[in-house]
């Protein structure tokens, strides 16, 4: 229905001769039937307007994303994610090597000091040993020596 349908009175067809009396019962029903047309007409336009005003914002909106764009972002900003995971978790494994590097060689460097005492006080004992074999062998040369001249044969 447009708009000239409402302003014109409305004419009686041939079918629509009434043969018993217009009551007020019939004007009733012919306002509703006029006000269910009247909001049809005006839902219809509501929802044309709805739509042609979502169209001007979609073709003036500054960001124009179609679904395409949305997935290709979607999947970069899923890739920066497993990068930036990925690296996390490389940094991890290679904190935690560190870490183990370095109580390595802490335990090395405990063990290198123990031994180093150890052999320190091996070569003391050492040192301690040979002097008194040297000792000993000078005693013995001497007593030896001692024991030649009292026993030679005249």
């Amino acid at each position: 229905m447009n708009d000239d349908e409402f302003l014109k009175p409305r004419q009686p067809d041939a079918k629509q001769a009434r043969t018993t009396q217009y009551t007020a019962r019939d004007f009733q029903l012919e306002v509703l039937e006029r006000l269910a047309a009247t909001q049809e007409l005006t839902e219809a336009s509501q929802e044309t307007w709805r739509h042609e005003l979502k169209l001007l914002r979609e073709l003036n909106s500054p960001l124009k994303f179609d679904p395409r764009t949305l997935v290709a972002l979607g999947a970069v900003a899923l890739s920066l994610t497993g990068y930036a995971l990925q690296d996390a978790r490389n940094t991890s494994k290679r904190d935690a090597e560190m870490e183990a590097m370095k109580l390595r060689v802490t335990h090395m460097e405990q063990i290198a000091a123990t031994n180093t005492e150890a052999r320190v006080r091996t070569e003391v004992q050492l040192q301690d040993l040979h002097e008194g074999q040297t000792e000993i062998k000078n005693l013995i040369e001497e007593h030896y020596d001692e024991a030649k001249k009292t026993f030679r044969p005249k």
